[in-house]
């Protein structure tokens, strides 16, 4: 319910849009930020590892010096090798033993100056003695004979020291000989506890542990010293060999981790050792989740506070709308009396009222104006309604049945409209004479109308004094001639038929030729015609006697049935009418031929609306008595 108005889906849709580009660029930005705080712990590693890597060079150079400076003095001093060692070792408090071991002359005569060596003992004590007392002699040791191919030095594999409990690494060196490349190595041994504590002073970031690794990968010092002695896991091996620094390491990868962590580490020249820093990506990554969520808070408050400021601007600059709405839903109903708000704003808002207050003010117009017109339209449709049965109070009732049955009449109008011009009348003239006539007026509607009343009137009045249907039509023609300045005209088909004999005259004005049914077919009856009735006043109306004989059935109609047509345009046509009379039965009434004429052209028509009047009169001869030859003549007066 809240989100129906206006104001609450917009201050919706600016929190929802909102949100959306907060998270893509808080996205970004993470994404950026992250690679920043690498790159930044990148180079603080970088720089310890440097550092560290830079003091346990100058001490391991300091070792290797000595070694170096002891194998060149051996080379020419080797009976001065137990002196030589135990001075230099006195003269470095660093070192934990000095040997000087010397290729045998004769392993069988061999003398304690072969192999001596110097050692501090843990009390800092220095103590002479020789290799010889090894328990395997020293020339098929592994160390000597890898010392015996170091001409410029290199750092033995770290060992454990029982006596003095601890791990101890050795520097060795080539003597040289004067007659033999050369004679024997110099060795110098460091322990590996410096090394231990030089982890421990490093200014490290919090939460970094460092840790030094030889050429095989089993870390020298480390941090976790659990660790000390083992080997790398794969992971990190695999990086040092490739030399990438840094490498993100995870338990999945089969680091000996618990989770992920970057490795920063650089080579120590000199050596085949690697310094390494191992970071937790969680730690390093702290800040910038504290910093991250911290940000999303304040986002998420100010797109909280955004939207609401734009649902209170919205709603304060809808509620004019929210007025005209309801003024909307009152012109809904038809109430047009109901004030707006005050305009005083030329912004959208404000044309929008004025607007909608000049289309009120249009549409009450236009209201009043739709009801007097549709008063009109009702007036107009009374009158008309009027008028219809004023016209058809002036045509005879639809059938008539002569006292003696011998004539019968059935008559139809059907007018377009409301009121049209077709007619049909029929009356007597005298005691021996009926009178028909069926016209069709040139116009539609109420001028049709009074023009058909017109020409009734007169045509009854006229027919009184005359007794052929030429005289009626040359009267009639004369008489509508007069003040026809519209030069309306009506087509008439007039006829006059002896009540005793059956004997009928026909005058035409302009009108279709009459259909007789006799002896099961239907032909049209040749009627020459003269013009249209009220355009010529000189017209002359030839006469068409026929005599009709029992059963035989004349139909008059107006065009409206040969001209019927529906949306294909065709027209009914004579033919169609005469196949619709010729299938009524014989001895039909009347009414027959009406009814199936009138049901043959609807059906022609399938319902389309009617394009003109259509009246129609049938004449039936009933006196079967008659006998005799049909009187098929025209007169001409």
């Amino acid at each position: 319910m809240v989100l129906r108005s206006v104001a609450s889906r917009l201050a919706l849709g600016v929190l929802v849009g909102s949100a959306i580009v907060l998270i893509v660029t808080g996205g970004l930005l993470l994404n950026h930020t992250r690679d920043q705080m690498l790159r930044q712990t990148e180079r603080e590693a970088a720089a310890v590892s440097d550092a560290a890597a830079t003091r346990i060079q100058r001490r391991i150079d300091s070792v290797a010096k000595v070694g170096q400076v002891v194998a060149g003095l051996l080379s020419s001093r080797r009976d001065q090798a137990p002196a030589l060692i135990h001075d230099v070792l006195a003269v470095n408090p660093e070192l934990i033993d000095v040997s000087a071991a010397f290729v045998p002359r004769d392993v069988n005569h061999l003398r304690p100056e072969d192999a001596p060596v110097a050692r501090r003992d843990a009390s800092g004590l220095l103590v002479a003695t020789t290799r010889l007392s090894d328990p395997e002699p020293y020339w098929s040791t592994t160390w000597f004979v890898r010392g015996l191919n170091c001409d410029h030095g290199c750092w033995q594999p770290p060992f454990r020291s029982a006596a003095r409990n601890e791990t101890l690494i050795g520097y060795s060196v080539a003597i040289p000989g004067k007659d033999v490349p050369v004679i024997g190595v110099a060795d110098a041994t460091i322990s590996l506890g410096w090394l231990q504590q030089l982890l421990g002073e490093l200014a490290k970031p919090e939460h970094a542990s460092a840790f030094v690794a030889d050429a095989n990968g089993d870390f020298l010092a480390h941090d976790w010293k659990s660790y000390i002695g083992t080997r790398g896991s794969k992971p990190l091996l695999s990086a040092i060999s490739r030399q990438q620094s840094p490498v993100r390491i995870t338990p999945e990868e089969g680091g000996r981790v618990s989770e992920p962590v970057w490795v920063y580490f650089v080579p120590i020249r000199g050596t085949h050792w690697t310094f390494g820093l191992s970071m937790p990506e969680r730690e390093v990554l702290a800040d910038l989740r504290r910093t991250y969520l911290v940000d999303v808070l304040l986002g998420m408050i100010a797109l909280m506070g955004v939207s609401l400021i734009t649902l209170v601007i919205t709603r304060r600059l809808m509620a004019p709308l929210n007025v005209l709405a309801d003024r909307a839903e009152n012109v809904s109903r038809g109430d047009l009396d109901f004030e707006l708000p005050d305009i005083r704003r030329n912004d959208d808002v404000g044309r929008l009222t004025r607007a909608f207050d000049q289309m009120r003010r249009q549409l009450a117009g236009h209201i009043e104006t739709g009801q007097r017109i549709a008063r009109d339209q009702a007036r107009m449709a009374s009158e008309l309604e009027i008028a219809r049965q004023i016209q058809l109070a002036l045509i005879p009732d639809p059938h008539w049945l002569a006292d003696d049955g011998r004539l019968e009449v059935h008559a139809a109008l059907r007018p377009a409209s409301a009121v049209g011009g077709d007619l049909y009348m029929y009356f007597a003239l005298g005691a021996k004479h009926v009178c028909v006539m069926v016209g069709d007026v040139s116009d539609k509607g109420i001028p049709a109308a009074l023009f058909m009343a017109r020409t009734i009137t007169l045509a009854r009045t006229i027919a009184t004094h005359a007794r052929s249907p030429s005289d009626i039509l040359g009267t009639l023609n004369r008489e509508l001639c007069k003040g026809n300045d519209t030069c309306m005209f009506v087509t008439l088909l007039c006829g006059v038929i002896e009540t005793e004999s059956g004997l009928l005259s026909l005058a035409s004005a302009g009108h279709e030729q009459p259909v007789l049914h006799a002896g099961g077919s239907a032909i049209l009856v040749d009627v020459e015609t003269g013009p249209a009735l009220g355009l010529d006043r000189e017209a002359r109306y030839p006469v068409r006697v026929l005599t009709l004989l029992g059963g035989d059935t004349l139909l008059m109609y107006t065009d409206g049935v040969s001209e019927a047509h529906a949306d294909n345009q065709r027209l009914y046509g004579t033919h169609a009418l005469l196949d619709s009379v010729a299938r009524v039965d014989d001895g039909a009434n009347p009414e027959a031929y009406v009814e199936r004429v009138l049901e043959d052209v609807d059906a022609y028509t399938a319902g389309a609306p009617a394009y003109d009047d259509i009246a129609l009169l049938a004449l039936t001869w009933h006196d079967t008595d008659a006998e005799g030859a049909r009187i098929h003549a025209a007169v001409h007066s």
